[in-house]
């Protein structure tokens, strides 16, 4: 695993070095000290920082696949007891075209977790291997490794020697006395690591997961099951960390946390509570503007002829004074350019007269395009059928 790992960890170091110079720039004292503290800190909320153009689109996915769930049971629900061959080929097929009219990849939820995998794993190893190379004593496999990137013997005791409250970086706290300050400190930041932990699962828990799920589903008991054995187990865990990791594994915690606060607030699974709430939140922020303003559209429409040169210019210029105001409210705008400016307005108006049931969002105009694909596609087989049927009537 070190030697798969390794060309990442290297990354890391270089990473680390330059947060560590800057932190120099700015006056913080060389040598042992604050500045290598504050540096792992820094790296790790660096490193979750570039990471979330990958996070986000894990979320993403995750809620497209939600979106289509209720359809995909049915699909399922349909073919129950049927195993034959054929029965499931058809299954699989209405499967891919549902995930295909949304726009969902089964596999996409997965793939930015699995590129994230290695980059934290390599933040974990490059600062735990810090008190090895100190003592030179690091290797990747089989082959002796004498630095890591930037990081030499003497930057490793440097590292090495930093203190978090009297305790150095490269200390476990199964090597201090029960009574002592080291395992004050310890256990300080051990409480808040498993505290951040536990009130993220909760707030996922809670928040953020379907509100009608089976409790006596499995997958739902076991969700609730690592609410409670997640935290123990980083207990256990943090008992063989080094300060430095703690350091690290608590500032991932903390992130974590405020992370999960911005993803129920602005971009949570549908059907979940907090879900709901935010759709409450918008469909009232954009109605009590919108219904006015589509009042007085109605009230200008009323003179105006069906296809009319004043009409289009009124849809127009509508279209350009609702679409500014909706996507700044985060409204999907990029319509199908097969609709008119009637049509789109059309859409927008009934946002501000009807009960919202989904987020106009990213994938709710998925839906829109699908829908207006079928209806161009029900038009053009009306208009061939029409020619066929005045063909035939011509020859007659």
């Amino acid at each position: 695993m070190d030697s798969i790992l390794y060309p990442f960890v290297v990354a890391v170091a270089w990473l680390w070095i330059r947060i560590h110079d800057l932190l120099l720039l700015v006056g913080m004292s060389s040598g042992a000290g604050l500045a290598w503290i504050i540096s792992i800190i820094l790296l790790t909320v660096l490193v979750r920082v570039l990471i979330i153009p990958l996070y986000l689109k894990q979320l993403k996915s995750m809620r497209g696949t939600s979106i289509v769930q209720p359809q995909m049971q049915k699909i399922q629900a349909k073919y129950k007891g049927k195993t034959d061959v054929a029965s499931r080929q058809r299954m699989q097929q209405e499967i891919s075209e549902l995930n295909k009219k949304y726009g969902v990849n089964p596999f996409a939820s997965c793939l930015p977790m699995l590129v994230q995998l290695p980059v934290l794993f390599a933040m974990y190893r490059a600062i735990y291997a810090i008190h090895a190379l100190a003592e030179n004593t690091y290797s990747v496999g089989s082959r002796h490794i004498d630095s890591l990137g930037p990081i030499t013997q003497s930057v490793a005791s440097e590292i090495d020697a930093s203190q978090v409250f009297g305790v150095p970086l490269s200390h476990p706290i199964r090597d201090s006395q029960l009574m002592s300050l080291p395992t004050l400190v310890f256990v300080i930041f051990i409480i808040v690591m498993v505290v951040s932990q536990f009130l993220t699962i909760r707030l996922t828990m809670s928040k953020n997961m379907p509100l009608n799920q089976d409790p006596s589903n499995p997958m739902v008991r076991s969700q609730r099951m690592m609410m409670y054995f997640m935290p123990f187990m980083f207990i256990f865990s943090g008992l063989f960390f080094q300060m430095g990791v703690v350091i690290y594994t608590t500032t991932a915690g903390i992130w974590g946390y405020l992370q999960m606060l911005w993803v129920i607030r602005n971009m949570p699974n549908p059907n979940s509570a907090a879900y709901n709430e935010l759709l409450a939140k918008r469909q009232n922020a954009y109605q009590s503007w919108a219904r006015p303003f589509f009042a007085e559209y109605d009230e200008k429409r009323r003179d105006l002829a069906d296809g009319s040169d004043e009409l289009k210019a009124l849809n127009e210029t509508t279209l350009t004074e609702v679409r500014s105001r909706a996507k700044r409210q985060k409204i999907a705008s990029d319509f199908p350019q097969a609709m008119s400016a009637g049509e789109i307005v059309s859409v927008y108006r009934n946002l501000s007269m009807q009960e919202w049931t989904t987020l106009p969002d990213e994938v709710w105009m998925k839906g829109v395009k699908v829908a207006t694909e079928r209806a161009a596609e029900r038009r053009e087989a009306a208009a061939k059928r029409e020619e066929a049927q005045r063909q035939v009537r011509a020859r007659g």
